[in-house]
């Protein structure tokens, strides 16, 4: 595990926990999510760091009010994405 993965796989995780809290706003979390920096550099990520961060980056953006409701992300897969990104 890189250093650069760690640290965003902590980052996600708690950007997505402090949504469920209701810390911050659904439109927070989208745009935070679309302006994250591993749609330009996935450098030094291996292969499980790509897709945890992807997949936790899809649920996020999978979220937004223009999904359909039977495939928008719900609080559950939320919480299976951060308890997926702590590696528990």
């Amino acid at each position: 595990m890189s250093r650069k993965g760690q640290l965003w796989r902590g980052e996600l995780a708690q950007h997505i926990e402090e949504y469920l809290e209701g810390a911050s706003t659904e439109e927070e979390l989208l745009d935070w999510g679309l302006d994250h920096p591993f749609f330009d550099d996935q450098s030094e990520l291996d292969s499980i760091e790509l897709s945890l961060i992807g997949m936790a980056l899809g649920r996020i953006l999978q979220r937004s009010s223009v999904e359909a409701p039977a495939t928008r992300t719900s609080n559950a897969q939320l919480r299976e994405a951060v308890f997926m990104l702590w590696g528990e």
